[in-house]
């Protein structure tokens, strides 16, 4: 029996989903006080996702990926910092996956 694969299938959200959350992440990362339009984001985001069958963990794959390619988080010089805002916003998409 093969495991099931939890890879994201490209292209399961649409580009103007990731464009949206792109554009909160860059604002939360510039004023940590920003954190709602992230929450808007990751609640549209995860709604979708839920509406195509994604799976939790394919969802924060994804997430994984739009905060990892942000110039912001590349361009931040404390690890731990990137760490803890990385959970904050990882808690958020969990909440909002399971929202409802």
């Amino acid at each position: 029996m093969m495991a099931h694969d939890s890879t994201p299938r490209s292209g399961a959200l649409a580009g103007e989903t990731i464009d949206a959350l792109r554009s909160a992440l860059a604002g939360y990362l510039g004023d940590e006080s920003r954190d709602e339009s992230v929450r808007v984001a990751l609640r549209a985001m995860a709604a979708e996702a839920r509406e195509k069958g994604l799976l939790p963990e394919q969802l924060l794959v994804v997430l994984k990926d739009i905060w990892y390619s942000s110039p912001g988080v590349q361009g931040m010089s404390e690890p731990a910092e990137q760490i803890r805002r990385l959970q904050r916003v990882v808690t958020i998409c969990i909440k909002e996956y399971y929202a409802d």
